[in-house]
C-alpha cells in the first residue's frame, strides 16, 4: 500500500489559516468552533506558508522511505498502514528527524517541560479523517497517494 499524505493545490488555497486552526484544534480534543475561545495551548501540525505569491499548508509528505524514520535514534517514528507517525508520547527530543526532514515538515515544539518533534499525523485517530480538509473553504487540501499524486501532476502539464 502506497504511503497517503496531504495534497495542497495552491491555485485554490486564500491562506486563511483555518486548516492550522482545525488541526490544532483536533489535537487539543476540541472542535473548530472551541479553538476561538479556548485557553488551551494549541499547536497546529501544518502550517500555512507563503512562496511566490502562493500559499498552502506544508505538512508531512509521509514519505515511502523517510529519512526522519531511518534516523530516529529513539524509534519513536513508526510507518503505521500507510502514514508515518511520530509517538510523541515517547519522543524525547533530540531534533534529529527534524533536521533531515527533506519539507521541513516537523517541528520542535515545548510541550510542558520537554521539546517534542511535532508533525501531521493524518488525524490517524478521527474517524471523519484529517481535520484541515474538513474545514477548508475552497478545497484547496486532499489526501492522496503517491499515485494519484503522480497523476495531478501531470494534468497540471
Amino acid at each position: 500500500m502506497r504511503n497517503h499524505f496531504i495534497f495542497a493545490d495552491s491555485t485554490k488555497c486564500v491562506g486563511c489559516l483555518s486548516c492550522e486552526l482545525a488541526c490544532a484544534a483536533a489535537y487539543a480534543g476540541i472542535s473548530f468552533e472551541e479553538a476561538y475561545t479556548t485557553k488551551l495551548p494549541l499547536i497546529s501540525r501544518n502550517r500555512v506558508v507563503k512562496i511566490d505569491g502562493k500559499t498552502a499548508p506544508l505538512q508531512c509528505m509521509h514519505c515511502e522511505s523517510p529519512s526522519c524514520l531511518a534516523l530516529c535514534p529513539h524509534g519513536v517514528i513508526e510507518k503505521m498502514d500507510d502514514f508515518i507517525k511520530i509517538h510523541e508520547e515517547a519522543c524525547v527530543g533530540c531534533s534529529c528527524c527534524s533536521l533531515v526532514c527533506p519539507y521541513g515538515a516537523i517541528t520542535m515544539r515545548q510541550q510542558e517541560e520537554r521539546r517534542v518533534a511535532v508533525k501531521c499525523n493524518l488525524c490517524f485517530n478521527r474517524v471523519e479523517g484529517p481535520a484541515c480538509i474538513r474545514v477548508c473553504t475552497t478545497s484547496a487540501i486532499s489526501v492522496v497517494d503517491y499515485d494519484e499524486y503522480t497523476k495531478l501532476m501531470a494534468q497540471k502539464g
